[in-house]
């Protein structure tokens, strides 16, 4: 039996997949700190209706972490 040979992965593959890496790790970086910042603007008075039965329904789904957040930040 042969030994295992690696498949080759060109300079250009190996750019690629670092972009892709890359472009993931910003999207995930900015994508949570902004949908916390919506649901903690979801319990204010100025937010519409809808968007607070949202956010509180998104809230309650994961056993309340930004109510926790913002009662952490009020104390």
């Amino acid at each position: 039996m042969a030994p295992y040979v690696r498949p080759y992965i060109s300079p250009k593959e190996r750019a690629e997949n670092r972009a892709r890496w890359i472009r993931i790790g910003y999207w995930t970086a900015v994508t949570i700190p902004a949908a916390i910042a919506l649901m903690m603007f979801g319990y204010s008075d100025q937010a519409p209706a809808w968007l607070r039965e949202i956010t509180v329904k998104l809230d309650a789904l994961f056993g309340f972490p930004v109510l926790g957040l913002i009662k952490a930040i009020a104390a």
